[in-house]
C-alpha cells in the first residue's frame, strides 16, 4: 500500500460561526454546506459567543439566530461590528418570520447584512451563506 504524496488537507475553505441552539437548522446546514468547504461553528451560549468573537479564529461569516437570544443576538451582531478584525465580516439574522420594519432597522444598524426566514430543509439560509461569502 502506497502512501500518498502529500496528506488530504484537513482545512476547510470557509468558516461559519452559528450562534444558536436549534438543531434542526444546525443539521440541515451541515447537509447544505458540506465539509471540506465548509466549517459550521456552533455557539450556544452567549458568553462563549463573546469568547468566539473576540478570539482570532477567524469566520468568514455570522449567523445568528433571532430566536436564540432575541435582542441579545442583535448586540452580539453590534459588537461583532465593532470588532476591528471583525469589521468585514458578513453576518446573517436568521427568523422564524418576516421582520417587522423595525426589527429591520434595528438588526441594519447592528450591522446585519441580510436576513432569511427559517425552513425545515434549511435551503435559504444555505444559499444566503454561499452568497454572502462568495460576495466578500
Amino acid at each position: 500500500m502506497q502512501v500518498p504524496a502529500r496528506p488530504h488537507s484537513t482545512e476547510s475553505k470557509f468558516r461559519v460561526l452559528y450562534l444558536g441552539t436549534d438543531l434542526e437548522l444546525m443539521a440541515a446546514l451541515r447537509q447544505g454546506l458540506t465539509e471540506p468547504d465548509y466549517r459550521l461553528v456552533a455557539c450556544a451560549d452567549s458568553n462563549s459567543a463573546v469568547l468566539f468573537l473576540r478570539s482570532a479564529i477567524p469566520y468568514d461569516l455570522l449567523l445568528i439566530d433571532l430566536e436564540w437570544r432575541g435582542a441579545e443576538g442583535l448586540k452580539l451582531a453590534r459588537l461583532a461590528h465593532r470588532l476591528r478584525h471583525r469589521k468585514r465580516m458578513p453576518i446573517v439574522l436568521v427568523t422564524e418570520k418576516k421582520l417587522s420594519s423595525d426589527m429591520k432597522t434595528s438588526a441594519r444598524r447592528a450591522g446585519v447584512q441580510q436576513s432569511v426566514t427559517k425552513r425545515p430543509d434549511g435551503g435559504a439560509v444555505s444559499k444566503a451563506i454561499r452568497q454572502m461569502i462568495e460576495k466578500n
